[in-house]
């Protein structure tokens, strides 16, 4: 049985952010804030690609949190590690079929873990290596975003960096639209 202080108040039509809803929000600029530092900074390539597939992993996290019913417990059964939406992959799949993300958004998701598994579990990754270059190189939503193909010389850690923050921003953004579609829980009659 649910208690009643694991339900979440029933989206208003208000534009306000209030409650749990609210502490996320700051929760999720405070580590924004933090993963812009240690991203923008990190000169290290295996560190930076898994920050960068760990940060967009919080983010699908979040967009979930904020779409899915206000039943805390029952959400946090889905999201945990061996459940159904505890792992990227799930996230990613799961956010698109719900219609949060496009294809574009979603398959330079997949190219991004893909990165970051080859560099969690190969001590010897880099992204000069292949297919990790090719990868990057694959990564399209930037381009798509900024109107504007990335510079002749740039090099696949700079189009990871820069696909990263892209897709960083764009779903910071879906967080927000997935509240304003947060599903309500059904009353029985």
């Amino acid at each position: 049985m649910t208690d009643k202080n694991d339900i979440e108040p029933e989206h208003s039509t208000s534009s306000l952010i209030t409650g749990e809803a609210l502490e996320r929000c700051f929760e999720l600029n405070d580590t924004l804030l933090e993963f812009s530092t240690l991203f923008q900074e990190e000169r290290n390539e295996r560190a930076a690609a898994i920050v960068g597939g760990a940060f967009l992993d919080t983010l699908l996290e979040h967009i979930l949190r904020n779409f899915l019913v206000g039943d805390r417990k029952e959400v946090q059964r889905l999201l945990d590690p061996e459940q159904p939406l505890g792992t990227y992959g799930a996230r990613v799949r799961v956010v698109y079929c719900l219609g949060l993300i496009g294809t574009i958004v979603r398959d330079d998701l997949r190219l991004v873990g893909r990165i970051r598994n080859r560099f969690a579990h190969d001590l010897h990754a880099s992204f000069e290596d292949e297919p990790i270059c090719s990868w990057c190189r694959s990564l399209k939503w930037h381009e798509h975003a900024m109107f504007v193909k990335g510079p002749e010389g740039a090099t696949a850690a700079d189009i990871f960096q820069v696909g990263v923050n892209q897709l960083v921003a764009h779903l910071n953004g879906i967080v927000s639209i997935a509240r304003g579609g947060k599903r309500a829980i059904r009353l029985e009659i």
